[in-house]
């Protein structure tokens, strides 16, 4: 990853969308804000909570977004699932970038943006109304970029890489664990089964002490379903059943 990262800010006064694009790894990705002064608020927060750990895995959609984008930190790579629709039919298209770069590269690339406006007598705004450089955009901003320039990239993997025994799906990441207590068994759960950085499949596995690293053979396509499913086997397990289900 040697080659230099930019980035573009291009806003349209007129009806307040804008676009901003960055190039780095030989990819150029852009995220389209078509109501900029509530969307560029939650863009710098989801980039934060992937930046400080608080998640190595969300979503940028909704209220103020044309498209939406699945976002997942695996080590320092920020992976990036861009999703539209083409004639109804979905279309995935899938990025790669070094997160630290890609985080400095929108720093920096915002904050020339916000002086050349200075310069130009844009900033500051004589009526702050729904623009898409209001107060609020401008602080999330200068929270973003005070964090990402003073601490270092904070990642979550829970230190799967540094417990003992045996490892299925070594080529997957893990990302979440939960444990029972009471039978001593650990719940991991792993996304990207059987595919190379496509997000949106995951694993459970659960091992214990004597019990190799096992998975359970329904594979899920949604977080939340295969969250709650590992919560109902630890809870089942905690109040005395569930064994079987794990044929065990």
């Amino acid at each position: 990853m040697g080659n230099q990262y930019t980035f573009r800010v291009d806003i349209d006064y007129i009806n307040g969308d804008v676009e901003i694009k960055l190039n780095g790894d030989g990819q150029d990705i852009s995220f389209t804000f078509c109501i900029a002064f509530v969307s560029i608020p939650s863009f710098f927060y989801v980039l934060l909570q992937l930046w400080n750990g608080k998640t190595n895995k969300t979503d940028i959609d909704g209220f103020g977004f044309a498209v939406r984008y699945y976002l997942t930190v695996e080590e320092k790579i920020l992976c990036i699932e861009r999703l539209t629709f083409e004639n109804g039919k979905p279309i995935f298209y899938n990025y790669k970038f070094d997160f630290e770069r890609f985080a400095k590269a929108i720093d920096k690339g915002f904050s020339e943006y916000l002086q050349e406006q200075r310069n130009k007598g844009v900033l500051p705004l004589k009526v702050e109304h729904n623009h898409p450089l209001s107060k609020e955009v401008i602080k999330e901003y200068d929270e973003f970029s005070t964090i990402i320039n003073e601490g270092e990239l904070s990642i979550r993997i829970l230190g799967f890489e540094e417990m003992e025994g045996h490892v299925l799906l070594d080529d997957s990441h893990a990302f979440f664990f939960l444990n029972s207590e009471k039978e001593g068994i650990e719940f991991i759960i792993k996304n990207d089964y059987k595919r190379v950085y496509r997000l949106g499949m995951f694993v459970i596995c659960y091992r214990g002490k004597g019990i190799e690293e096992k998975i359970v053979q329904t594979v899920f396509e949604d977080i939340d379903d295969v969250v709650n499913c590992v919560e109902l086997l630890v809870q089942s397990l905690e109040n005395g059943y569930g064994k079987d289900s794990l044929g065990l």
